[in-house]
C-alpha cells in the first residue's frame, strides 16, 4: 500500500517545474491527480506521462484568478476522480522587476491575484469536498500553499511578489 492510495490531489501550476514534480511524486505514491495550469500543452503532456507510468492524472486549463474556474476544477476532481483530499496551491507568477515607485496598480494587482487571491479561492472551494471525505484517512486532508524565501527576504523590483509570498 502506498501512502496516498485512493487520495485525490489537485495541483495548480502543475504542468511543469515544482508543480509537475509534485504531480509525478503524488501519483507515484498512489494519488489520483488533477493537474491545472494555463500551459495546456505542457499540462496535457505531464498528465499523459503520469498515465504512461501507471498513475492516474487528468489535466484542466485553469486560471486560478477566476472563481468560476475554481468551482469547475473542484467539480472535475469530485466527478472524475472521486473527491478531493489534497489541494496544492502552487501556481504563481513573479513581478517584472519594476521598482515600486514606477509599478502600475494593474501590475501590482495581477501578481497579488495570482499569488495570493488564488489561495483564498482554492481553499474556499476545496473545503466542502474535503470535509465530505474527512475521517476516511488517518490525518485527514491537506492544503499546501507554496511560498517563497522572498516572503521573508526582500529584493529590489519585486514588491508585489514579496507581499504575496510573505
Amino acid at each position: 500500500m502506498n501512502r496516498l492510495d485512493n487520495k485525490v490531489a489537485l495541483i495548480t501550476g502543475g504542468a511543469r517545474g515544482l508543480g509537475g514534480a509534485m504531480a509525478y511524486k503524488m501519483a507515484a505514491a498512489g494519488a489520483k491527480v488533477l493537474i491545472t495550469d494555463l500551459l495546456e500543452e505542457a499540462g496535457a503532456e505531464t498528465a499523459e506521462a503520469i498515465q504512461n507510468a501507471g498513475g492516474t492524472a487528468i489535466f484542466m486549463r485553469h486560471d486560478v484568478t477566476d472563481e468560476g474556474q475554481w468551482a469547475a476544477a473542484i467539480a472535475l476532481a469530485v466527478d472524475k476522480l472521486g473527491g478531493l483530499d489534497i489541494l496544492v496551491n502552487n501556481a504563481g507568477i513573479a513581478s517584472d522587476g519594476t521598482p515600486l515607485e514606477h509599478l502600475s496598480l494593474e501590475a501590482w494587482r495581477k501578481v497579488i491575484a495570482v499569488d495570493l487571491d488564488s489561495l483564498f479561492l482554492g481553499i474556499k472551494h476545496a473545503i466542502p469536498p474535503m470535509r465530505e471525505r474527512a475521517g476516511q484517512w488517518a490525518g485527514g486532508g491537506s492544503i499546501i500553499n507554496i511560498s517563497s524565501i522572498y516572503g521573508i527576504v526582500g529584493s529590489p523590483g519585486a514588491a508585489s511578489y514579496h507581499a504575496a509570498k510573505g
